[in-house]
């Protein structure tokens, strides 16, 4: 390939593991200088930093873990409402929808063997220290998961943005202050 100014390195398809006659590449010219920058679909989620939304649902299910007696861990996860939605279609022009939200797991208490029994009261635990900031007053007092789920759903609650790396790239989360 080559442009009006200067050549572009072209790369050979066995440099990249292809067969030397793959139907999927082409070499054509290209005026780099015609080529413009396109906005690409990506949101900027700090704007939702400190921003107060409901809680649109709980859920509990497992998950797979490394720090469990077993090879799953039973967690309650919790999620706001959605913040903003992109729109796309995908290969067959049907909706295919992505969704942002705030969301955040929360461990439950299960046996050696996987089975739930319960969820953690202590004071210093992550779900405890939400249901405190949820302004939940006698959560010593709920008796059933069913009934802490029924107490979370619907109530407002701040969300924080925050930046995590993973395998060199920087993604931004969104979570639940507490």
């Amino acid at each position: 390939i080559e442009t009006e100014d200067k050549p572009v390195e072209t790369i050979k398809p066995e440099e990249i593991g292809m067969e030397e006659s793959s139907e999927n590449v082409t070499y054509e010219k290209i005026d780099l200088a015609n080529i413009k920058p396109v906005e690409g679909m990506s949101i900027d989620l700090w704007k939702y930093d400190k921003k107060e939304v409901v809680i649109e649902k709980a859920t509990v299910f497992k998950v797979p873990t490394n720090y469990a007696d077993c090879e799953t861990q039973w967690v309650l996860k919790v999620e706001s409402e959605v913040l903003e939605t992109i729109e796309r279609l995908n290969d067959e022009g049907k909706p295919d929808n992505i969704t942002f939200k705030a969301s955040e797991l929360y461990n439950l208490v299960q046996d050696s063997e996987g089975t739930l029994t319960g969820f953690p009261t202590a004071e210093g635990s992550n779900l405890q220290k939400f249901i405190r900031d949820l302004g939940i007053k006698n959560s010593e007092k709920i008796e059933s998961l069913k009934e802490l789920i029924d107490l979370i759903v619907d109530k407002k609650v701040l969300i924080k943005a925050y930046d995590k790396e993973n395998q060199g790239k920087t993604r931004t989360y969104l979570k639940f202050r507490y």
